[in-house]
Formats: structure tokens, sequence, C-alpha cells
């Protein structure tokens, strides 16, 4: 047998493929309690000591950019052991012990599997970029850019997509490879002007802010559950008492204006508080914080929409309402446990029957009409968004003890030396004020105007690139006033960045030997032929993506279609994701067939229809299947999670000696 060697291009396209599989099982895993246990460091229930990196992990993707990336963080690795090892752990348990809904129960994607499947493609990324590096340009050259305008009253000047490309390489060698981080520290404590740097920064700026547009436009246009989104959204936003925070923020003592933050965030207000102040009881956990209140009623309401959708199959007449025995039968199952739910979800995967259909039973199903099994579906689905909705508001604000007033208390705390150093340098209630106002432009932006059109990705780049400055000047008063918090962001940001170094060909080795470590040859000849595939699907993705930032760079206001390879990764994601039938009998739907269809029972902030997500006209022409790829990551899937678990070992051991 001979020795594996794979091309650069079929490197890449395994790895692209294992991370994009990593990374989404381990997310998927958090559905159950055991997730969280099996987690290892910070979670675990040992005392930390020199090796806690070292410890296998059953998320060691998650875990690697945890430990690397979010524990160093100035504040963060202050936090107690307690946080994570009681109280995240305890809420994460509590959230997958409530055992909340699938895709396929409700017929459509939803709002989590929106936001979990988005998330995973933005850590997978980063992952590839942790554990492949990056690679070192031998030759150095300087972006040249120049501007030009697109005759747009709410855009800068913007560069060529190609500029923006080149730039944004440059910038990310200078970053990881040079004294860029200690450079822009140094400008940026000096002016605001960030862009005035260089014309490469100032362009690969412009090409980040394209990707932020994409994605938004992405999450709250394209999806059908963006305006529901916005909805809640627009809610907590509503709720957030900025006016008081802001008066708290004027008191000119620090430890004053701290007491002020932390007794109106958290304290709690109830006729049991009282009593509890009075010395009458001692219920420390009775009650609900402002937060906790903020996030119950805004829960509370969407729960009250869904109660009315499924009010409304119980109470209607005539013949297409179900029998009660049905309706009666289907709040029983919801009610039972997680083994009864998944037996019916594998029963109606392999019969090709709808959940309700399986849920009923073959002989009461058959006596339903269409319109009756379609009114069941609406009826199961509203009880199952109720009952999630009471369950997330249950963990995080009403189960003693109250893990989630104290994970914020640990905050504040942690974060108490830092908040005091800017407080006392820097006008936080300007800042305050500023963030207010440019969620209330985003929440504008994010609806549809008033001839009905539907917002594009331009229209978020205009909303990026006018409120850039308010960013640029909260972190030049950070740099300029706070020179302690400074140089501990500063030190975090190099620390993290050579994370992103290539460490030799040690990983590409890796990669090597688990192909090669097929022994079925049949096998390896069809893994091959996979990889060989998805290198030429990656090809294409970049193609399209490049086609898209030159097109959104010269004419942004008519763009629906956003650069990034990994917005069609993610939206396959959700293609792939299963959906009960929609009949009693029928196929299997996945994603595709309901990507633009919300939740029965959920409302949005448009009035006129369910959702105005739409599929841009240029789409179509961009989109592009991806190949197979179930044969890779079936033979080394499992391969995969040891290597990265034993690279993460040994860079842990090499930087520990240097």
């Amino acid at each position: 047998m001979t020795m594996t060697q794979l091309t650069r291009a079929q490197r890449r396209a395994l790895f692209d493929i294992l991370t994009h599989h990593q990374t989404y099982a381990e997310i998927q895993s958090f559905r159950r309690p055991d997730a969280v246990t099996n987690y290892g460091y910070p979670f675990e229930a040992a005392d930390r000591n020199d090796d806690e990196d070292e410890r296998d992990s059953a998320s060691p993707l998650l875990q690697m950019l945890l430990t690397r990336f979010i524990l160093p963080l100035p504040g963060v690795r202050s936090l107690p052991r307690e946080f994570w090892r009681v109280r995240v752990q305890g809420l994460m348990a509590r959230l997958a012990e409530a055992e909340l809904s699938e895709s396929y129960d409700r017929g459509a994607l939803g709002s989590r599997k929106t936001l979990a499947t988005g998330s995973s493609v933005l850590l997978e990324m980063i992952a590839r970029g942790c554990l492949g590096g990056l690679e070192r340009q031998t030759t150095t050259t300087t972006t040249t850019t120049t501007k030009t305008s697109n005759g747009s009253d709410d855009m800068d000047a913007t560069y060529d997509g190609e500029q923006l490309a080149k730039a944004w390489d440059e910038v990310a060698q200078g970053l990881v490879y040079g004294n860029l981080v200690d450079e822009l520290f140094e400008h940026i404590s000096v002016t605001d002007d960030i862009e005035s740097y260089s014309p490469a920064v100032a362009a690969a700026i412009d090409y980040i802010i394209i990707h932020l547009a994409g994605f938004a436009h992405s999450v709250f246009i394209r999806s059908a559950e963006g305006q529901y989104l916005l909805k809640l959204m627009s809610q907590v936003h509503g709720l957030v008492p900025y006016k008081l925070i802001k008066q708290t923020l004027r008191v000119g003592n620090a430890a004053t204006m701290m007491s002020g933050i932390s007794r109106l965030l958290l304290a709690k207000l109830s006729v049991a508080s009282v009593t509890n102040w009075f010395g009458l009881t001692q219920k420390a956990d009775d009650g609900m914080n402002l937060v906790q209140r903020i996030i119950s009623l805004v829960l509370s309401w969407d729960a009250a929409e869904f109660r009315k959708s499924a009010d409304r199959v119980e109470k209607a007449r005539g013949e297409d309402r179900p029998p009660d025995e049905a309706l009666l039968r289907l709040r029983r199952h919801l009610a039972a446990g997680r083994e009864v739910h998944e037996e019916a979800r594998r029963k109606s995967r392999e019969s090709s029957r709808s959940i309700v259909a399986e849920v009923l039973g073959a002989e009461a199903a058959d006596e339903l009409t269409d319109a009756q099994h379609a009114q069941c579906l609406e009826f199961y689905s509203s009880l199952w968004s109720v009952r999630d909705r009471d369950s997330i508001a249950a963990a995080l604000c009403r189960t003693p003890p109250d893990l989630f007033t104290q994970a914020v208390k640990d905050t504040m705390a942690a974060y108490d030396p830092m908040i005091r150093a800017v407080h006392t340098s820097v006008d936080l209630r300007q800042h305050v004020e500023a963030t207010q106002g440019f969620i209330d432009d985003f929440i504008r932006a994010s609806r549809p105007g008033d001839d009905g059109r539907s917002p594009v990705v331009g229209d978020y780049v205009g909303l990026l690139r006018r409120n850039r400055g308010l960013l640029y000047k909260w972190v030049h008063a950070l740099a300029r006033g706070c020179p302690d918090v400074r140089e501990a962001l500063r030190a975090w940001a190099k620390e993290s960045i050579v994370r992103f170094r290539k460490d030799g060909d040690e990983f590409d080795a890796g990669l090597d030997e688990l192909v090669d470590g097929l022994d079925d040859d049949s096998v390896r000849k069809q893994v091959l032929d996979a990889i060989d595939k998805h290198a030429s699907y990656l090809d294409n993705l970049n193609s399209q993506s490049n086609k898209r930032l030159s097109s959104l760079a010269s004419n942004p206001t008519w763009t629906t279609s956003a650069p990034g390879a990994y917005l069609s990764r993610w939206q396959a994601l959700l293609d792939a994701t299963t959906v009960t039938p929609s009949t009693r009998e029928g196929p299997i739907r996945h994603g595709r067939d309901v990507k633009h269809t919300v939740a029965m029972g959920k409302t949005t902030t448009v009035s006129s229809g369910p959702t105005v997500s739409s599929a841009g006209p240029d789409d179509a022409e961009h989109h592009v299947e991806g190949p197979d790829v179930a044969v890779v990551v079936d033979a080394l899937a499992a391969g995969f999670a040891g290597l990265v678990s034993r690279l993460r070992t040994r860079r842990t051991r090499r930087r520990r000696l240097r």
C-alpha cells in the first residue's frame, strides 16, 4: 500500500469538510445535558492545574476556541471557577434538560436553527485559521487603493473589489506575522481616524464592513425568521431603561455609579423580596431582577401569540376542526419525555409519515381530512413553541437557585476594576447614547421601505459606514484615557493573533495520515473522489464570492447577495435540516423546501405578511449546490476529532516550554 500524499487543494477541501461537520456536530451536542459535562475545562469539576488544556474533551474544537481566545480576555480571566463550573454549566444543563423542540416538529427551520447554523459557520472559519494557520507570504506587496464614487448619498466612496481583497490579505499578514497590532494600538491612542493609518487598513475596514453587512442581511432579510428576530430585538430594545442607565452613569464617584448600576440591573422586585428585606422570610432566589424581567416578558409576549394560534384550532367550529381526542393525544405526547419524542421522530422519518400522523397512530390519522391534518400540524407546532418559551424563561428566570443573577454578579465583579478606570476617564453616558441610536438605526434599516421593498446588502453597508465613527470614537477614548485597559487588551490581542500562524506541516501530515489509514481501497477511492468534487465546489464558491464582492463594491444599492463562501456553507446546513412531511404520508422535507416558511403562529414587525424574506434576483445565478461528502464524514470524522485533540495538546506543551 502506497503512502497517500494529498495535494494542497485536496487538503484544503478535506479540512473544510471535517471542520464544517465537527463544529456543527459539537454545537448540536448541547441539546443533551451530558455535552457540557463532558466538555472538560473550564466546566469540569476537578480543580484547575497546568494540564487543563491537555484533557480530552467531547467538544475539542469549541473548547480550543474558548480556552485560546475567550478565557484569556481581560476581565474574563478574573472570573471565579464557580462561574463556569456552577453558573454557566448549570444554566446550559437546564436548557438541555428542557428538551427544546426541533425543526422537524414544527415544520419550519426556526430562529434557533438559523442562529445555531450561522454561528457554526463563523466558528468553523476561526477554527480552521487556528488549526491550519495563515500561510506566510514570502514577498510583501503594498496595496495601492483608488477610491471611486458610487453616486449614493448614504455611502462613502468605495474601493474596487479586487483591491479590497488584496488589502485584507496584506493587513492579515501584518497582524499575524508583523507588528501591525502594536502599530494600530499606538495609532488609535493618538487619533480616532483609524483609517488614516494607511490606505490598506482603510480598504480592509471596508472589506470587513461589506462582509458584516452581508451577514446581517442574511440573518434579518434573507432568512424567513429575520423579521421575527427583528421583532424580538425591537421588544428587548424598547424595554431597556436607557434613560435610567445614562442618569446613573452621570454619577461622578465610580463606586457609587457601580452600586447604582448593580441595583438597577440586579435588584429583585416582588412581595417576597420586600419580606426578605424586613427579615420575615429568607428566600434569596425569589423574584426576578430587571434583566430577567425583560427576558421573561418578551418570551411571555411571544408565547401568548402561539397560545392564540393553538386556541384558534381548539375553539374552531366546522368540519375542518380536528377531533377532541386527536388534540388531547397531541397534548399528552408533548408532556411525555425525551425518549418518547425521539422515538416518534425516528418512526416518522422511517415511515415517511408526518410527525402528527405518527403520534396519533395510523388508524386515527387516516380518519383525518387533509384540512384537519393541517390544523393538527399547526396545533402541534404552536404547543411546542409555547413549551419552548416557557422552558427558557423557567431555566433563566424562575428556577432556584438563581444561577443567572449570580453569573451577572460574577461578571460585574470581574470587570469592576476596568469599568471604574474607564468611568474615570471616559464619558460612558455619551457612548451608551450612541449605542442606543445605532440600534434604532439598525432596526429602521432592517424593515421594508414604504414601497414594500426589502432592504438589500447595500443598505446595511451604508448603515455600518455611517456609524463606524461611533466605534472609532469609543476605542480612541478607551486607548487614550485608559492606558492600563489598553495595554491589557493589547497583550490579549497579540497573544491571540499569533494563534493564526502556520505551525509547520504537522497538521497537513495529520490529514494525510487520516486518509492513509483507510484500510479499504474502495472506500479510500470514494473518499478521494468526494474530496476532489468538494475542492471544485470550493473553487466555484470563491469565484462567485469574488464576483459578489466586486459587484457590491461597484454598485451596492441593488445587490441582494453578499460575498463570502461561508454564506453558502451556512445555507447548506439549513438545506440539509429535515422537516416533517406536510401530509399524512409523503416524503421527508428539508430546509430547502421550507426556506421561506415561518413557523406557524409566529408574528413579525411586518403587518402585510408573515415574512419579507426573499431570495434576491441574483441568488439563482450565484447558487452553487455542494457535492455529497457523507462518505468522507463517515470515514474520517472520528479520526479528525482525535487529531484536533492531539495537536492542541502538543502545541500547548510547546508553548509552555518556550
